[in-house]
C-alpha cells in the first residue's frame, strides 16, 4: 500500500525572544520589584506553533518578520535547527525583532507584554507576494502578532485557495471577529471566547455558557470552535455536537506556551488525517507536556518524549 503524502503546515506570524523573570506579584506604576531566575529564550507564537509541530514531526514552512539584529538571526538558526524551512523569512532593516517580557508568579501563572517589533512591519504586500508558499500548503496557520490587515489578506488568500485555515484569535482582540468568516477552525481559550462575543475576558463562564459562546462564533463562518479551558479541558463545538475533551492531570510548572503547543500539534494531528476529535486530543496531551517544563520551545516534545509522556499520563473523552 502507498503511504500518503503528509500535507505541508504553514504559521504565518510573529517571531519574538522571550524575556522571563518570576516575581510574587506584578509591580505597581512607581514600584520596584525583586525578581528572581531570569532566563532569555525564543517565542513569539506564530515561531512556537512552527516549532512545535515540526518537533512532532510536521512539514513546516516559517513565514514572519525578523529584524537584521543578533535577535534574529537566533531565531532564524533556532528554526532552522527545528527543521521548519525558513527560506521565505523576511529580514527588516532600522527594527528591532519582537520581544515578549514575561513575568511568572508563584503559582505559575504568566502575563506577558509584547514589543512587536519587526512583527509589526510583516505587511499585506509581503503576503501577496508569497501567495506561491500558500498555495504550496495545505495548512496555514494564523495568529494575532503581526497587524491584522495583514492576517486578514493571508486568511483571505488560504480561503480563496482552499486550504485548511486555523486562526488561533491571539493576544485576545475584538477586531478578529472579523477574520471568523476567513478561517475553518478556531481554538480561542476562554478569555478569548469572551472577547469575541464582546464581554469582558475576566468573566468566569460554565461549560454550558463557553458552547453557546462558541456557537455564536460558528454562526459568523468557521467550521469548528475549539475551546481550551486549562485544567477543565477543551470543548469541540460543531453545528452537529459538543464533545467534551478532559485534561491531562500534571503538575504545572510554566503555563507559557502551552496554547503554541496546542496550536501546533492540532495542525500536525490534522495534517495526519486524524479526526478532530484525536486531534484535540493528540493536542491536549501536547500541552500538557508543554507545562511540565520551564522553557516553551525547549518545553516543546518531540513524537518520542510525547509518547513517553503518554504512557505515565492518559487522555479521556466524553461528550
Amino acid at each position: 500500500m502507498v503511504a500518503k503524502k503528509q500535507k505541508k503546515i504553514l504559521s504565518i506570524g510573529s517571531y519574538n525572544v522571550g524575556l522571563t523573570c518570576r516575581t510574587g506579584r506584578i509591580p505597581a506604576w512607581g514600584e520596584t520589584l525583586i525578581g528572581s531566575d531570569f532566563s532569555e529564550g525564543y517565542g513569539g507564537k506564530g515561531a512556537n506553533q512552527a516549532v512545535s509541530a515540526a518537533k512532532l514531526g510536521g512539514d513546516v514552512t516559517f513565514v514572519g518578520s525578523l529584524g537584521s539584529d543578533k535577535y534574529g538571526d537566533d531565531g532564524l538558526t533556532m528554526m532552522a535547527e527545528a527543521g521548519i524551512n525558513t527560506s521565505h523569512i523576511i529580514r527588516m532593516d532600522n527594527v528591532s525583532t519582537g520581544v515578549g517580557i514575561i513575568l511568572l508568579n508563584d503559582d505559575n501563572d504568566n502575563c506577558i507584554i509584547v514589543d512587536l517589533g519587526a512583527n509589526n512591519k510583516l505587511a499585506p504586500a509581503h503576503l501577496e507576494a508569497l501567495e506561491h508558499v500558500i498555495a504550496d500548503s495545505d495548512i496555514v496557520v494564523f495568529q494575532l502578532e503581526t497587524p491584522i490587515e495583514t492576517v486578514k489578506c493571508g486568511m483571505g488568500i488560504a480561503k480563496r485557495l482552499g486550504k485548511l485555515v486555523i486562526l488561533n484569535p491571539a493576544p485576545a482582540n475584538i477586531e478578529a471577529v472579523e477574520l471568523l468568516s476567513l478561517a475553518t477552525i478556531i481554538n480561542p481559550n476562554e478569555s478569548e471566547l469572551l472577547l469575541l462575543n464582546g464581554q469582558h475576558p475576566n468573566a468566569n463562564i460554565t461549560e454550558q455558557e463557553c458552547v453557546q459562546l462558541a456557537r455564536n462564533l460558528l454562526e459568523k463562518g468557521p467550521e469548528v470552535v475549539i475551546v481550551t479551558r486549562g485544567e477543565k479541558g477543551s470543548l469541540i463545538v460543531t453545528a452537529d455536537e459538543t464533545r467534551n475533551i478532559q485534561s491531562v492531570k500534571v503538575d504545572v510548572v510554566d503555563t507559557t506556551g502551552a496554547g503554541d503547543a496546542f496550536t501546533g500539534a492540532l495542525a500536525v494531528a490534522l495534517s495526519e488525517e486524524k479526526s478532530i476529535l484525536d486531534a484535540v486530543q493528540f493536542a491536549s496531551l501536547t500541552g500538557a507536556y508543554c507545562v511540565t517544563k520551564e522553557e516553551v520551545i525547549p518545553g516543546l516534545p518531540t513524537k518520542d518524549q510525547l509518547n513517553q509522556f503518554q504512557q505515565t499520563n492518559y487522555c479521556t473523552s466524553g461528550g
